[in-house]
């Protein structure tokens, strides 16, 4: 049995880092629930795999080759989702299936030895205070877009037709959500995987849904939602010795069934 001290001086890094995880989570994610943009977040988690082979072979850190990748292959989708020739569904199928193939083959070629496991799963409990660092850093910028922009997004993705009668700057502001969305799925990757990343963004909101009663208290809900995921999943972890990013998408997920067995909204 470990100590609890012992266990709580461990921890606490992971945690910390969890806490900046789950600022970022409540503010992308709910967005990614209301415009319905889950698959176009896989297809930049999955593309993610290629962007750690490029830091490696560029002698760079993972996290500004993951990032290069994940902005490269949103600015692909956006403009791609314009074409009529090519429905949404498969050019995001193309560009998150044909970059993992690549991003596999990539590090299996690396002179390094890598383990494509430790990136498509990941290991919130190998967080240094560089990475905490990081995360906090890409929580601000994610708070800062999302305090300027909050009204014109939720007008966007209330009534898209009515955003553009008012003058907004839509498909700017539509571009601007999706690299948001990049750096995102780039500041995740060494916590949660390439693989569960989504899972992540999705499920903690989804669940918020089921109690909120604004797009303010649904944010704020998500936000507590990923936290005790992320709490509730490190101890598991290690008690249990399980892969850390799956006991924390498994706690999301119970959150879930729990929430929909409720036959009443909370309110």
């Amino acid at each position: 049995m470990v100590p609890a001290m012992t266990l709580l001086s461990f921890l606490m890094v992971p945690w910390i880092a969890g806490v900046g995880l789950s600022v970022i989570i409540s503010n992308v994610g709910c967005f990614i629930v209301w415009r319905r943009l889950s698959f176009f977040g896989d297809a930049l988690a999955h593309s993610a795999l290629l962007g750690v082979a490029l830091g490696l072979i560029l002698n760079i850190p993972l996290f500004w080759g993951v990032l290069i990748i994940c902005l490269l292959s949103a600015v692909i989708l956006t403009l791609t989702a314009n074409q009529p020739s090519l429905a949404s569904d498969t050019s995001l199928a193309i560009v998150s299936y044909g970059s993992l193939a690549l991003g596999i083959l990539a590090v299996s070629k690396l002179a390094v030895r890598v383990d494509p496991a430790s990136y498509l799963f990941g290991d919130i409990l190998t967080v240094t205070w560089y990475d905490v660092m990081g995360v906090f850093g890409v929580a601000i910028l994610v708070v800062l877009f999302f305090y300027h922009h909050w009204q014109r997004l939720l007008l966007m993705t209330l009534h898209f037709e009515l955003a553009q009668a008012e003058g907004l700057q839509v498909q700017n502001l539509q571009l601007q959500l999706t690299l948001v969305l990049a750096l995102t799925v780039a500041a995740c990757l060494k916590f949660i995987g390439v693989l569960l990343v989504p899972a992540l963004l999705v499920i903690p909101p989804a669940t918020a849904a089921r109690y909120a009663t604004t797009p303010e208290s649904m944010a704020w809900i998500t936000f507590l939602l990923a936290l005790i995921s992320i709490t509730v999943g490190l101890f598991l972890s290690v008690i249990l010795n399980i892969a850390s990013g799956a006991s924390i998408v498994i706690t999301a997920l119970c959150l879930f069934i729990i929430s929909q067995l409720n036959p009443s909204k909370v309110y």
